[in-house]
């Protein structure tokens, strides 16, 4: 519901703030009292493009803020998808509006488009007036209405998660056949790829021990000169036998000077060594058995690492890693059509429960629409349509081809229709009727609705054109009934209307030296009889102000039956 409006450099109206409350919200003035601002004013917190006229002469900019108590579950949802959050369930939207044609819009601070503003307060408030912002007009939104009513929310959830899984799988089976062609050419590629892989018989830490063993093949010759020159100085009277010799003498040297006792046993340790030395380069010598075909396939097989190393990867690893992903795109591939046959089995499944629970809904919505279409003529009838003929079509949609097309809602078109006039066809309601007619069609049909409709704030705008008498006094109590489930602000010259308001509020224009303002106000119980005195007669006589006493007389004691 609106709490309160708040209103600056809006036309005439320089600072205004309007206080809103649950049930029957009135606004009424004098012809040119700036009514129709106040509509304005809210159609631009429901989105409606704003005009740079509207911006009072002499300022830059004019703006528009409301307070909004949030309860709808769709509006909760849209905040929390925005990353907006309440503030103990009330939420401050403001719109401004430059000069140069530019505005902002924002939502607890939180700077919004146009769009999205509508996309945000049309699920909680409906405007039927003057400035087209007829919520209940969209087919789309019809359709939701037929579906509350019907109570659908459950089998339309079940419809939409099958329509998910069924447009997902069809999905699939798209790309896996359009992928066939180029799946053939890899089939290929991979084929060959494994094949020259497996054929190479390629380990880890192969092309390293490769290498090693290339660089001793192709020096060996260098190698066996430089260990048969080592063996010669180590052995024969080299330094294993001088070693031999300088032991004893030591030894004798370590008996006179004790301090020398000590490099007898680093002599024979590194007489040990060496000779240890000279016995593994005798030893490495006599196993010597080059063969100088083993450098040539030395170098064959690095030379077939490295041409799979250009083609598959930069390692042996990355290469075998290569040949289990090739394996692995060729089992699938040879898989395609097991794979397509699953995805065309899970498709038939799914697009029977969607074709199966599609026809549930359509039987519900016509159900539901044979009642609705009764009960929303019954009210036109008591709301000076006498004629009239109500019609909720419910057609299955359908292709060129004439093929039924499913969507997650199922596979109807909802459109409200009505013939306002004998002999008049019937016509969507966009279509069929004028602003005043609009606004009573919108009211029976908001009165059908009432309990199923989750919209909290309705606004009549100009619901009173073009009638008078027994009719508005019809209208007004239609439109009490409604405010006893939604909160209902209505601009209207009507008395009959208005002695039912819960909160009357008067809109007046006054002078403040060589300026115009308008101004507005909630009366009071004293009020209330002036006002509607006034609308009764255009003067606040005495015969007028007993009529309006006796009318709000009537009203109370028509609000008390509704409480009972």
């Amino acid at each position: 519901m609106i709490d309160e409006i708040h209103i600056r450099n809006f036309a005439l109206i320089e600072d205004c703030t309007l206080n809103f409350r649950d049930g029957f919200n009135i606004l009424s003035g004098e012809t040119g009292s700036g009514k129709s601002l106040i509509a304005a004013s809210l159609a631009m917190l429901h989105g409606i493009k704003g005009d740079v006229k509207w911006i009072r002469t002499g300022c830059d900019e004019c703006q528009v803020s409301g307070s909004f108590y949030v309860e709808s579950r769709e509006a909760l949802s849209w905040l929390s998808s925005h990353d907006i959050s309440t503030d103990d369930g009330s939420v401050l939207v403001t719109r401004t509006l430059k000069k140069n044609g530019r505005g902002s819009v924002h939502i607890q601070g939180v700077s919004v488009t146009r769009e999205q503003l509508t996309e945000f307060v049309s699920s909680m408030f409906d405007i039927h007036g003057q400035h087209e912002q007829y919520t209940l007009i969209n087919a789309i939104n019809q359709q939701h209405l037929l579906d509350n009513y019907a109570d659908l929310s459950d089998k339309l959830e079940k419809l939409r998660l099958y329509f998910q899984k069924l447009s997902e799988t069809r999905r699939m089976m798209s790309d896996l056949e359009a992928s066939r062609k180029e799946s053939v050419r890899q089939a290929e590629m991979f084929e060959f790829a494994i094949k020259e892989i497996d054929l190479a018989a390629l380990k880890d830490g192969e092309e390293e021990e490769l290498e090693k063993k290339l660089q001793i093949l192709s020096q060996h010759d260098r190698l066996f000169k430089l260990l048969e020159e080592i063996s010669a100085l180590l052995g024969g009277t080299g330094a294993v036998e001088l070693l031999r010799q300088c032991r004893p003498l030591m030894e004798q040297a370590g008996r006179i000077d004790s301090s020398l006792a000590e490099y007898t046993g680093r002599m024979d340790s590194a007489f040990f060594e060496i000779d240890d030395i000279a016995s593994s380069v005798r030893d490495y010598l006599l196993r010597d058995n080059y063969d100088p075909q083993q450098l040539a396939q030395c170098e064959e097989r690095l030379a077939v690492i490295n041409r799979l190393k250009k083609k598959y990867g930069a390692t042996i690893s990355d290469i075998l890693a290569y040949h289990d992903k090739a394996s692995s795109q060729m089992d699938s591939i040879n898989n395609f059509q097991f794979n397509m046959d699953k995805l065309q089995k899970d498709s038939d499944s799914y697009g029977k429960m969607v074709v199966s629970l599609s026809g549930e809904i359509s039987a519900a919505r016509e159900k539901a629409a044979a009642v609705l279409e009764k009960k929303i003529e019954s009210v036109l009838k008591e709301l000076g349509m006498p004629k009239s003929v109500f019609h909720i079509a419910v057609t299955s949609r359908t292709g060129d081809n004439g093929k039924i097309l499913y969507s997650q809602s199922g596979r109807d078109n909802v459109i409200f229709m009505i013939s306002p006039n004998a002999g008049e066809p019937l016509r969507p309601l966009s279509a069929a009727v004028s602003g005043g007619e609009l606004s009573r069609i919108m009211l029976a049909v908001k009165s059908a609705f009432a309990g199923t409709d989750p919209v909290g704030t309705v606004l009549f705008d100009e619901i009173d054109t073009g009638i008078g008498g027994e009719i508005a006094v019809r209208i007004g109590r239609y439109m009490k009934e409604l405010s006893m489930s939604k909160q209902v602000l209505c601009i209207t010259h009507l008395a009959s209307i208005a002695v039912n308001a819960d909160n009357h509020i008067k809109v007046e224009k006054a002078t403040d030296g060589e300026r115009t303002f308008t101004r507005c106000h909630s009366l009071d119980d004293d009020g209330k009889v002036a006002e509607i005195a006034r609308m009764l007669s255009g003067t606040g006589d005495s015969v007028s102000m007993d009529h309006a006493r006796q009318m709000l007389m009537e009203s109370r004691k028509f609000s008390a039956n509704l409480q009972i």
